[in-house]
């Protein structure tokens, strides 16, 4: 399954499978845990945690809490294709791009 992760409405990341994570108090880290004691999930490059709402709440602060949405393959592979972003918005930005630069 695939999805897409939205922070504020805005795509941040898609991933093609969800990495649990949960918070370790006794070493102060997260680690990899099941769904069932899951309190956030990793990113696609592993890099950021987030918490997703139905998940158990952190007991620390500083992680943003996002929504994940399913996708089908076809989204994912277009999302992943243009970095996050659909071809209307890229027309769009273009367009803009010209129309600010006097061109059009």
């Amino acid at each position: 399954m695939y999805y897409k992760v939205l922070k504020d409405n805005k795509v941040i990341d898609v991933l093609d499978h969800l990495s649990f994570v949960k918070y370790q108090e006794k070493h102060g880290i997260m680690v990899s845990c099941t769904q069932e004691e899951a309190q956030a999930i990793l990113s696609s490059d592993g890099e950021y945690i987030w918490h997703v709402h139905g998940l158990y709440n952190l007991p620390v602060d500083g992680y943003d809490t996002v929504e994940i949405i399913p996708i089908d393959q076809y989204e994912y592979k277009q999302l992943s294709m243009f970095n996050l972003t659909t071809p209307e918005a890229i027309i769009d930005a273009y367009t803009k791009s010209l129309l600010d630069g006097g061109i059009l």
